[in-house]
């Protein structure tokens, strides 16, 4: 073992306790850093030891086993992709194993550009200061027709939220294209800021192959667009990096599309607060939406709350990120939300808003009255 850990990126896994998972721990270690070792050329191992992997510990979890391993740093890029291709590419095909933490020195994660904006940033350009933000989500777009567009558009934010967003399956836009839409959005919400005082933004959807998403961010941050809709599970999350680095402004909204598959078991895949938490902070996201402990979809408390604690972490180089737990958000589970995730969260709702008995714009209007007391209460 080495003795300087800020040297080695620490990943820990649960797997099956058994009388020889020592030997799996070691197993891992080589076969994700060299290969092999026994078999090398003595004349070989001097040069090689410095990218050898090595097992820090292992011990017993009920009927699991925890290990924790070391990996080089000099073994592994700045790219989310690198990261895990090391420390769960082939080994998570190896029967029964799930990922679950990651300790990565400051001299890996400050290789990454992390997020633009995240909960200072967005806080200061909507001048709200302390409250939760209040994000609806369109529905039914595909298809939509412009005019459509402009009114549902209107009906939000005329009801007070913060932010509106396309729906991340909106991809037939052919009738109402995204260049026009940006427009029209900017012309309502100045025209909002001038009534009411209120600033508001604008979500698009971008979707594609790598290349693709980044020419239509780069459009659409000629247009004027506000932020981006990001389904960046299907495409990789190198893809927010990548438009960081390009310097396309832009708030970076990242959708948990495909995710599913690799965080519904506690003995497979990732832990949801690596892969929705650590990661797509490091990579930029300033808002990441996840399932909360509540709704239609939904996590294990504890799992959405650990979520929430990596998007909120803050340090010298990345700010915080708003945590945006989701999926059948209503008006009446707010206090509960409140209480556990605080005044840094997105309150992020689609049929509570046009599913309202009154309309979309009451159903907008019922959550941002409901954030609006949150400040109140909270000032007394």
């Amino acid at each position: 073992m080495a003795d300087d850990n800020t040297t080695y990126i620490t990943a820990r896994y649960r797997v099956p306790w058994q009388q020889d998972v020592t030997k799996r721990a070691e197993h891992i270690a080589v076969g994700m850093t060299v290969g092999s070792w026994t078999d090398l050329p003595d004349a070989r191992k001097p040069h090689l030891r410095r990218y050898l992997g090595q097992v820090k510990d292992v011990w017993r979890d009920g009927s699991d086993a925890l290990m924790d391993i070391q990996y080089p740093l000099e073994n592994v890029r700045p790219h989310i992709a690198s990261l895990l291709t090391v420390v769960f590419g082939k080994v998570s095909l190896d029967g029964q194993i799930r990922l679950e933490a990651l300790e990565l020195p400051t001299a890996y994660t400050d290789q990454f550009p992390g997020p633009r904006w995240g909960i200072p940033g967005i806080r200061e350009i909507l001048n709200v200061p302390e409250r939760p933000l209040v994000m609806s989500i369109f529905k039914s777009e595909n298809g939509r027709y412009l005019d459509e567009f402009a009114d549902a558009f209107e009906a939000q934010i005329n009801g007070g939220v913060d932010l509106v967003k396309d729906d991340e399956i909106f991809l037939a836009d052919q009738f109402a294209p995204l260049v026009e839409r940006i427009q029209i959005a900017r012309e309502r919400l100045n025209e909002r800021t001038r009534r009411t005082g209120q600033k508001g933004l604008y979500i698009v959807n971008v979707s594609g192959s790598p290349a693709t998403i980044l020419k239509t961010c780069e459009k659409a941050a000629q247009a004027g667009a506000d932020g981006f809709l990001i389904s960046g599970y299907t495409v990789g999350l190198d893809i927010l990096s990548d438009i960081r680095r390009e310097n396309i402004p832009g708030i970076l909204v990242l959708h948990p599309a495909f995710v599913g598959g690799q965080i519904a078991d506690s003995h497979f895949g990732v832990h949801p607060a690596i892969l929705l938490g650590t990661l797509p902070r490091l990579a930029g996201a300033d808002i990441v939406l996840y399932p909360s402990p509540y709704g239609s979809v939904s996590l294990p408390a504890a799992d959405s709350l650990a979520v929430a604690e990596n998007l909120r972490t803050s340090d010298d180089r990345h700010r915080p990120v708003w945590p945006g737990p989701s999926a059948g958000i209503h008006v009446g589970m707010l206090p509960t939300l409140f209480r556990d995730f605080g005044p840094d969260v997105i309150i992020n709702a689609g049929g509570a808003v046009h599913g309202h008995p009154d309309g979309t714009e009451a159903g907008a209007r019922v959550l941002a009255d409901a954030a609006q007391r949150f400040q109140e209460v909270k000032a007394r």
